[in-house]
C-alpha cells in the first residue's frame, strides 16, 4: 500500500535479516566513500571485487543492494577508504586471535570439515595485509578449510583471492610469507570445537538477553506498519563535514602497528606512499579536508595554513591527487618500515596576510604582494576603463 496517511510494512526482507544474525550484513559508511567525499567517480574497486553486483556507487552515495549480497565481504577490503565492514568480522580481534600460534587452522562458514580452528565469514574477507600482520606475530602455516567448496559457493568462491594474497606475500616477505595451504578433513587442535574468535564472546544469560532484545526490535520493524508520511525523506547525497569524518582503515592500521615486527623482502617496495606537495600547491586545504583515514590533514593556526601527513594512515587511494586543482600532490616509493613508525609532520605552510585595501586575509602570490588577487584584479580594471575613458 501507498500514499498519504496509508500504512505499510519496512521494507527490509528476510535475507537481510538472515544476513544480520548471521555476522554477514555489510555496513556502509557513506562519509567515508571516496566517490561521495570527491564528489566525482574515481573508485570502483569495491564494484569489482563483488561477484553479485550488489553495490551501486556514485558520487552522490553509496548503496549496497541487500537482495543480492551474499555476505562474502570481498569489498571491505577492496575499499581503500574504510567505507564497507562486515558487522561478523573484526580485523584487529581476528589478529589477536592468532597470537602465539605457529600453524594456524581457519574455515569458511561452507567448510564441512570437522575438529577446532576459527571460522570466517569467507576468505574473501582476509587480504595480504592482515597475513602480513599474523606473520609478525609468528604464523608460519594457514590451513584453509573449505576451498574445496568454492567453485559451487553461492559466494563466489575465494580461490582467486588466495591466489592473489600468496603472490603478494611472496613478493612482500619473500621465503618468510605464511604458506597458505588447502585443508580437508578433521583438524587435530584444542577440544575439536570451531570458534569465532573474531568476534567478542557472550555469556549464556548475555546471549538470550541480546538475542531477545534483538529479535523484538527486528520483529517490530518488519512487521509493525509503518506510518509513510512520517517517514524521514532521504537527501539525495551526502551533506556532512567531510572533515569531521574520518577513520583510519582497520586493515592498513593493524599492518602499521606491526610493521617492525614483519619480515620485510630486503628493498622490496612496502603498501605504504609517501605524500609531498610542491612549490606551486595554493593552500586550498582540500587534500587534507577530503583525506578518509586522516593521512592528510588540513591545519589553520591564526592567518596559518598547512597540510600534515602520516604515513602510517595511508592507504594510497589517490583522491588527494585527484581533487588537487594544480596538481600539486606528489607519491614515493617506500622501503623502509622505520618511515611507517615515523610520527605525523608538515609537509605544506603558507603564511596570510591581510589585504591593504579589503582587508581580508589572502596567501600572497608573490612575496611582496600587499594586496588580495580580488583588489588587484578590481584595481587592473579600473586602470583599464580609465585608458578607455581618456582614450
Amino acid at each position: 500500500m501507498s500514499g498519504p496517511g496509508k500504512m505499510c510494512l519496512q521494507r527490509e526482507s528476510l535475507p537481510a535479516a538472515v544476513s544480520l544474525l548471521a555476522g554477514r550484513e555489510i555496513v556502509e559508511e557513506e562519509a567515508l566513500c571516496l566517490n561521495v567525499r570527491g564528489r566525482l567517480e574515481h573508485c570502483d574497486r569495491c564494484s569489482l571485487a563483488c561477484h553479485a553486483g550488489a553495490l551501486v556507487l556514485s558520487p552522490d552515495a553509496l548503496e549496497v543492494n541487500r537482495e543480492k549480497c551474499t555476505g562474502c565481504g570481498a569489498c571491505v577490503p577492496a575499499c581503500p577508504a574504510g567505507a564497507l565492514r562486515l558487522n561478523g568480522f573484526s580485523p584487529a580481534r581476528f589478529l589477536e586471535a592468532l597470537e602465539g600460534g605457529t600453524e594456524v587452522h581457519l574455515h569458511c562458514t561452507e567448510s564441512e570439515d570437522d575438529g577446532g580452528g576459527m571460522v570466517v565469514p569467507c576468505f574473501k574477507v582476509l587480504d595480504e595485509r592482515l597475513l602480513a600482520a599474523a606473520a609478525a606475530g609468528g604464523v608460519e602455516v594457514v590451513h584453509l578449510h573449505g576451498l574445496d567448496r568454492c567453485q559451487t559457493c553461492h559466494h563466489g568462491g575465494a580461490m582467486r583471492q588466495v591466489a592473489r594474497m600468496r603472490l603478494r606475500l611472496k613478493r612482500w616477505l619473500d621465503g618468510e610469507a605464511p604458506q597458505l595451504r588447502p585443508a580437508t578433513g578433521a583438524v587435530a587442535t584444542g577440544d575439536g570445537v570451531r570458534r569465532r574468535q573474531d568476534q567478542p564472546p557472550l555469556s549464556r544469560r548475555a546471549f538470550l538477553r541480546f538475542t531477545g532484545a534483538g529479535a523484538i526490535q527486528e520483529a517490530s520493524r518488519w512487521l509493525v506498519p509503518v506510518v509513510e508520511e512520517d517517514e524521514v525523506p532521504v537527501l539525495p547525497f551526502f551533506q556532512g563535514d567531510p572533515d569531521e569524518y574520518r577513520q583510519a582503515h582497520p586493515y592498513q592500521v593493524q599492518l602499521a602497528q606491526r610493521a617492525d615486527q614483519v619480515p620485510w623482502k630486503e628493498g622490496v617496495e612496502l603498501p605504504w606512499r609517501l605524500r609531498s606537495l610542491a612549490q606551486h600547491c595554493t593552500a586550498c586545504l582540500t587534500c587534507g579536508r577530503r583525506c578518509p583515514t586522516g593521512a592528510l590533514q588540513a591545519k589553520e593556526s591564526g592567518k596559518s595554513l598547512g597540510i600534515t601527513f602520516e604515513l602510517a594512515l595511508c592507504t594510497d587511494c589517490g583522491l588527494c591527487e585527484a581533487l588537487c586543482p594544480v596538481a600539486a600532490v606528489t607519491t614515493h616509493p617506500v622501503r623502509l618500515f622505520q618511515e611507517v613508525a615515523a610520527p605525523r609532520h608538515l609537509l605544506m605552510m603558507r603564511r596570510q596576510r591581510d589585504c591593504e585595501q579589503c582587508g581580508v586575509p589572502f596567501l600572497p602570490d608573490e612575496p611582496g604582494a600587499i594586496v588580495c588577487p580580488t583588489c588587484s584584479n578590481e584595481s587592473d580594471l579600473d586602470e583599464e576603463w580609465m585608458a578607455m575613458l581618456g582614450g
